[in-house]
């Protein structure tokens, strides 16, 4: 889905249009700007149509050592900027004679990504009439956001279809064409606008007796160098997905996935999707038996907090391992304070919550003498304050030990 470009005669010409696999070029410099290099000619493709640029390097043709590292490849008014990841040095100069070298790793894996963006965008444009209006293409992964939301069933056909073309291989070539001569029987065919690209000539990328499509990107030359696509994620009308040796990896990845959960399930793999809502159903019920459980527990425990504190003179310190229960729902059924009260509880979390209704004994007072002593993190008002434990029950007798220190108790 790569954006057609202008040609001019400043423009730098794009070498990949003519030849996709030219993985070392010769050219020269036309310009240097402090951020890289613009040459008269390039085999790098910049990025574009949501296609990332090449990576690779540049070298003097006089002096192979002379080497630039290539980071990122962007297109301006037509010309190609190389961008360099260290300053450039002085021996680099306007008219020199460049080698570029593609990191054809890279190249590779964006040829492939890009190709099956082809085939999956028109396996969809041909079963469900669903357009695609922008692509993702990075070297393992492509995301494709379509025009409108895809259901299950219509993914899962053009997946199948997809893969199936891919694993028999149809040949992908590139043809250059005046824009007022594109052959009828291509025209017809052909996804993009030709009327809306600026220059004369445009550039259809063909695969055999599947997609005629407007593009200036790269791509490989059979789609069975691509493997096949693993979906990754569906999110309203944007797919993800991965292809070739990553989606074996997660194919095989999931593939065990699966059987260990079908284990566990006492089921077939097969019958594990199916098995899934049922568990999560019954899942739900436990959380929410435990839920009711833990407020009748909590209930109870308060009470005989509350009727058996720890007492330091007048003042009474209520304290109890709240450890199942949300602070919110332990607040609630605490209440107020009594005037001499004092409350240490250990909550989810774990966290250990401080409550004081004591001018003299603040709650945050408290929390700061816990973390002096402990080096743990915590603060508050007067009123509230909270702590981290990483011992719960031994970090709830260090803040009981501090308050009898502040009392002098």
């Amino acid at each position: 889905m790569s954006k057609m470009s202008d040609v001019t005669s400043n423009d730098t010409e794009l070498l990949f249009w003519e030849n996709q696999n030219l993985e070392e070029f010769e050219a020269s410099i036309i310009e240097i700007q402090d951020n890289g290099i613009i040459l008269d000619k390039t085999a790098f493709y910049p990025e574009s149509g949501g296609q990332h640029s090449d990576f690779g390097h540049i070298f003097l043709k006089t002096d192979k050592k002379s080497k630039l590292d290539v980071k990122y490849v962007e297109k301006l008014n037509g010309k190609v900027l190389h961008h360099i990841s260290e300053k450039i040095p002085m021996n680099f100069s306007i008219g020199q004679k460049i080698i570029g070298k593609i990191n054809w790793s890279r190249r590779q894996n964006l040829m492939r990504a890009h190709t099956s963006q082809h085939v999956l965008s028109a396996v969809l444009e041909d079963q469900f009439n669903i357009k695609t209006t922008k692509a993702v293409i990075d070297e393992k992964e492509v995301a494709i956001h379509l025009e409108r939301k895809i259901t299950e069933t219509e993914l899962k056909k053009a997946l199948i279809i997809s893969n199936s073309i891919l694993l028999k291989g149809r040949n992908v070539e590139s043809r250059i064409f005046e824009k007022n001569k594109i052959p009828e029987k291509i025209k017809s065919k052909l996804r993009g606008e030709p009327d809306k690209v600026e220059q004369d000539k445009i550039r259809v990328m063909i695969i055999e007796e599947l997609d005629y499509s407007l593009c200036g990107g790269t791509h490989c030359q059979n789609i069975q160098e691509i493997g096949v696509l693993f979906l990754e994620d569906v999110k309203g009308d944007v797919i993800t997905y991965t292809f070739g040796e990553t989606a074996l990896e997660h194919i095989a990845a999931m593939s065990f996935g699966v059987i260990d959960i079908s284990k566990s399930l006492a089921s077939k793999p097969n019958e594990v999707v199916s098995r899934i809502p049922k568990v999560i159903n019954e899942l739900n019920d436990l959380k929410e038996t435990n839920n009711q459980l833990n407020k009748v527990l909590l209930k109870q425990l308060m009470k005989t907090v509350k009727e058996n504190p720890v007492k330091l003179g007048t003042i009474e310190v209520l304290k109890e391992n709240f450890h199942f229960a949300e602070k919110k729902f332990v607040l609630q059924e605490l209440g107020k304070l009594a005037e001499n009260q004092v409350a240490i509880f250990i909550m989810n979390g774990p966290i250990i919550v401080i409550l004081s209704s004591l001018i003299t004994l603040p709650a945050n007072a408290v929390a700061k003498g816990f973390c002096e002593k402990t080096k743990n993190k915590g603060g508050g008002s007067p009123a509230v304050a909270q702590v981290s434990t990483s011992n719960p029950e031994k970090d709830l007798e260090i803040i009981l030990d501090i308050i009898r220190k502040m009392t002098n108790k």
